[in-house]
C-alpha cells in the first residue's frame, strides 16, 4: 500500500508521479484522462446520471463537458492505481520533532519568512527504532568532551547554527521519516525551521529537507505554509482540533499535555533565552520534555493511526486530512470507478447561500423539574439522507416560499395551505415560476416524490449515490465492530485494537458527511442539499420533543394535550426566527 505520493506536471495532462510504497520509491509517469459524453456504441463506460462516456488524453480543463478531470492529480492516480483498498501501510517511519529558537520579536508570516533569530537546538523522537536526539547550539562549549547520555538518547553539541542546521539535515536524511509529527509544527516549526536554513545555509541547502528536492510555499491559510514534498507533515495541535470533541480552554502544549498524558513541561523561572544561557542542561531537557509528550498524547489519543486509517480511505497524503471533501471525495469517487461509474466533475458555478439554517438548539428551562426525559435521536443527518434520497442527481427542483415558512414547507404542511395561493418554484436549471399550490401537491403525488422540510423535491426513480454510500459506510461499521468484539474476546487485543480504529473511522465518514455537501468544492453536493437535511433534522427534533412532551403528559398528569407552556423557553435558530410557533405535529416529509 502507499505511504504518499506527489505529482508534478511534465506538459500538458501528462504527470511525472511520485510514489512511496512499502515496496520502496518509483516514478511513474501518468496520463491525467478526463471522460465526456459519446455515442452508445464508444461508450466504455457510463456518467453518475447513466451518460455513456469514454476516456480522452487531449483536453482543455476549461471544456464544461467533461467528466471527473478536475481532482488533484496524485489523488486520481491513487485512486486508480488502488481503488477501494483502503488497507493503510504498516511500514510508516514517523519522526515526533520540536525546534527551539531564541525569542522572536514578530510571530505574523512576515516575521517567520525574516527567520532573524538563531535555532538553539531540535529535538526528535525516532519511533520506529525507539531513539531520541537533540542537536543543540553549544558555542561556549558548555559540554567540551564529556557528554552523557542515556543508550537511547544522543546529545550533538554544535560549535555555530550552520553545524547544527547541517547535522541536523544529514540526520534528517539518514532517518528518512514518512511522517514528521509536531505541536503547531505546520505553522511555527516547520516553515522557521526552513526559512531559517535558507537564510544560514542558503535555498538550495534547505530544499534537502524533501527526498526530492522540492519545498513548496502554499499562502498562509492554507493547510500547510511549507510542503516538504515527500515528507508527510502532521501538526498534533490541528489533529487535536479535528479530532477531540472536547471544549478545551487553551490549545498550548502544556494544557494538553497535562489533561491527555498526564506529563508537565518543564518549568523554569525567566525565559527560554535565559534558560539557555544559564542551565543548558534543562534547557534540553525541557526540548526533550516537549517531543515526549508528542509522543504520549500519541500513544493515548492514537490520531496517527486514525488518520492513515481516513486517509486511505479517501487515497489522499495523511496531511491533508483536516479537509472533509478530501476524503469523502476520494473514498466516493473511489467507490463509483469500482463500479465503472466515472464521478462529475465540480461545479464550475455552485449554488452561492451566505447563510443557510444550521442545527437547532433547544434550551431547556433553569431549575428543579419534577421529570426529565433524554431524546437521542441515532445518525440524524445520515438517517434524513437515506429516507429522503437526498442527492445532486435526485434533486427534482425546491419551492421558494415568499412568506419564509422555512422549514414548514414539507408535504403535509402544503396539504394544510390554501390550495388557490400561487408560491414560486425553482427546477433544477435554476428557473423559477410562480406555481398554485394545489398543483405542486398533485405533482408531488402523480411522480411520489419525496420533499424534505424546507419544499426541497427529490425522486424515487433511482438512489442517490449519497444513500447508496451511506448504506454501505453502515454495513461496513457493523463488520468492523463484530470483528472487533470478536477480536477482544478472543484476547487478540492488537486486532481489537485495529478493528475499532477501523470501524471508528466508519462512524467520522457517516457523520461528517453532511459538512461536506455546504462547501462548493464537494462534487456531491451543494448548499441547498445541506439545508434540506439541516431543517429536516430541526424539523424533526422539534416534532419529536413534542410527541415526547404529548407521552409524558398523558403518562404524569393524564392529559392527551400538548403543554405550549412547556415550551415557551425554547431558543430558535439564529436563522429561523419562527421557530417558537407551537403547532402540532406535521410530518417533514412523505
Amino acid at each position: 500500500m502507499y505511504k504518499k505520493a506527489f505529482a508534478r506536471r511534465l506538459k500538458d495532462n501528462k504527470f511525472l508521479v511520485h510514489l512511496w510504497e512499502d515496496s520502496g520509491y518509483t516514478k511513474v509517469e501518468w496520463d491525467n484522462q478526463a471522460y465526456i459524453e459519446c455515442n452508445e456504441s464508444e461508450s466504455t463506460c457510463k456518467g453518475l446520471n447513466g451518460e455513456p462516456l469514454k476516456k480522452i488524453k487531449n483536453y482543455r480543463s476549461d471544456n464544461p463537458n467533461l467528466h471527473f478531470h478536475d481532482m488533484p492529480p496524485y489523488q486520481k492516480f491513487l485512486i486508480e492505481k488502488y481503488g477501494i483498498n483502503d488497507t493503510p501501510s504498516t511500514t510508516h517511519r514517523e519522526l515526533f520533532f520540536d525546534i527551539e529558537c531564541e525569542m522572536l520579536d514578530d510571530m505574523s508570516e512576515e516575521g517567520l519568512k525574516k527567520a532573524n533569530k538563531k535555532i538553539t537546538s531540535i529535538a526528535w523522537y525516532d519511533k520506529q527504532v525507539d531513539e531520541w536526539g537533540i542537536v543543540v547550539l553549544d558555542e561556549k562549549n558548555h559540554f567540551g568532551t564529556n557528554i552523557k547520555t542515556k543508550s537511547n538518547k544522543k546529545i550533538i553539541p554544535c560549535r555555530d547554527e550552520g553545524e547544527l542546521l547541517a547535522k541536523f539535515l544529514e540526520i534528517f536524511r539518514d532517518i528518512d521519516p514518512d511522517i514528521i509529527v509536531g505541536w503547531n509544527s505546520d505553522y511555527f516549526d516547520i516553515p522557521y525551521l526552513y526559512y531559517r536554513m535558507c537564510n544560514v545555509l542558503g535555498q538550495d541547502f534547505a530544499k534537502h529537507l524533501s527526498p526530492i528536492g522540492y519545498v513548496r510555499e502554499t499562502p498562509w491559510f492554507k493547510d500547510q505554509y511549507i510542503q516538504i514534498c515527500g515528507v508527510e507533515s502532521l501538526d498534533y495541535m490541528r489533529l487535536h482540533k479535528k479530532f477531540s470533541w472536547a471544549d478545551e480552554p487553551s490549545m498550548r502544549l502544556d494544557a494538553i499535555g497535562e489533561k491527555y498524558a498526564k506529563m508537565k513541561k518543564i518549568e523554569y523561572d525567566g525565559n527560554l533565552d535565559k534558560l539557555f544561557e544559564e542551565d543548558i542542561a534543562t534547557f534540553i531537557k525541557y526540548n526533550f520534555r516537549d517531543v515526549e509528550i508528542l509522543k504520549v498524547l500519541d500513544e493515548n489519543l492514537d490520531y496517527l493511526a486514525l488518520t492513515k486509517n481516513l486517509a486511505h480511505k479517501g487515497k489522499h497524503n495523511y496531511s491533508e486530512v483536516y479537509a472533509n471533501t478530501k476524503t469523502q471525495d476520494g473514498a466516493i469517487s473511489a467507490y463509483l470507478l469500482s463500479k465503472n461509474i466515472i464521478p462529475p466533475a465540480k461545479d464550475r458555478n455552485p449554488i452561492s447561500k451566505k447563510n443557510y439554517a444550521g442545527g437547532y438548539l433547544f434550551c431547556p428551562k433553569a431549575g428543579k423539574m419534577d421529570y426529565l426525559f433524554d431524546l437521542d435521536l441515532t445518525s440524524l443527518y445520515p438517517s434524513i439522507i437515506m429516507t429522503i434520497n437526498i442527492g445532486k442527481e435526485t434533486y427534482i427542483g425546491r419551492i421558494i416560499d415568499a412568506d419564509d415558512r422555512n422549514n414548514r414547507l414539507g408535504y403535509n404542511d402544503l396539504k394544510c395551505m390554501d390550495y388557490a395561493e400561487e408560491i414560486v418554484v425553482e427546477n433544477k436549471n435554476r428557473q423559477q415560476t410562480r406555481i398554485k399550490i394545489g398543483k405542486i401537491v398533485k405533482m408531488i403525488e402523480q411522480n411520489d416524490y419525496l420533499i424534505s422540510a424546507n419544499g426541497v423535491m427529490y425522486s424515487k426513480d433511482r438512489e442517490s449515490v449519497l444513500s447508496t454510500i451511506l448504506k454501505k459506510w453502515f454495513d461496513e461499521r457493523v463488520i468492523y465492530k463484530k470483528a472487533m468484539q470478536k477480536a477482544y474476546k478472543a484476547g487478540d487485543k492488537e486486532l481489537g485494537a485495529a478493528m475499532h480504529m477501523k470501524q471508528y473511522t466508519m462512524k467520522i465518514l457517516l457523520n461528517s458527511l453532511y459538512g461536506a455537501t455546504a462547501l462548493g468544492s464537494f462534487r456531491y453536493g451543494n448548499v441547498i442539499l445541506s439545508e434540506s437535511i439541516t431543517l429536516s433534522g430541526q424539523r424533526i427534533i422539534q416534532e419529536s420533543a413534542l410527541e415526547a412532551n404529548r407521552e409524558m403528559n398523558k403518562e404524569i398528569r393524564g392529559e392527551d394535550v400538548y403543554r405550549k407552556q412547556d415550551f415557551d423557553n425554547r431558543e430558535p435558530s439564529t436563522n429561523d426566527p419562527k421557530l417558537e410557533r407551537n403547532e402540532s405535529p406535521r410530518e417533514y416529509g412523505r
